[in-house]
């Protein structure tokens, strides 16, 4: 990972974390739990999601990724998810593991969980001296993608689900 490469992906880190705890911001442990449907997330679902999916494609970038296989040449693929990550006109489901399953009492403690994943997420970073593209996994939904591509992935992720708390918090049953 070049500097240039490092300094993009560290502001969209910070701005994806900031974008995600403005959107909660001021939400009650009882608003935290109401579902705008039975098939909808609660925004303590989403927090422990982003929190959960942090933590797990930190571990598939640090310790799952194996040197690429060849095949097509990816390049700016990351870019692509960059740009499209966030777009919640695509639905989406949730890989087994990454579904909420009230790993956290509270939203405090999923906020602090997440916290604590974007701040190993970004030291990780901050210390990176590999070639990122040179490195693959498969990921559940998406398929095969490099160690880069897969954080673009976990970088965009929070603004994502920012987006389906503010859906949330305007559905006009939102308890007040």
């Amino acid at each position: 990972m070049d500097d240039q490469e490092r300094r993009l992906m560290l502001a969209k880190l910070q701005e994806t974390r900031e974008a995600f705890l403005t959107e909660v911001q001021g939400v009650s442990e009882d608003q935290a739990r109401w579902k705008p449907g039975p098939e909808r997330w609660s925004i303590l679902e989403c927090t422990e999601h982003v929190a959960v999916v942090e933590r797990r494609m930190l571990g598939r970038i640090t310790k799952e990724c194996v040197p690429l296989a060849g095949g097509a040449n990816r390049a700016g693929r990351d870019h692509e998810i960059l740009a499209w990550g966030a777009d919640r006109t695509k639905k989406l489901k949730a890989p087994e593991g990454a579904v909420p399953a009230a790993r956290f009492s509270t939203l405090a403690e999923a906020l602090s969980a997440f916290r604590t994943n974007r701040s190993e997420t970004i030291a990780y970073i901050e210390g990176c001296q590999e070639d990122l593209r040179g490195r693959e996994t498969t990921h559940p939904l998406l398929g095969l993608l490099t160690a880069q591509e897969c954080l673009a992935l976990l970088t965009i992720h929070p603004a994502r689900h920012a987006l389906q708390v503010r859906e949330i918090r305007l559905d006009p049953k939102f308890p007040s």
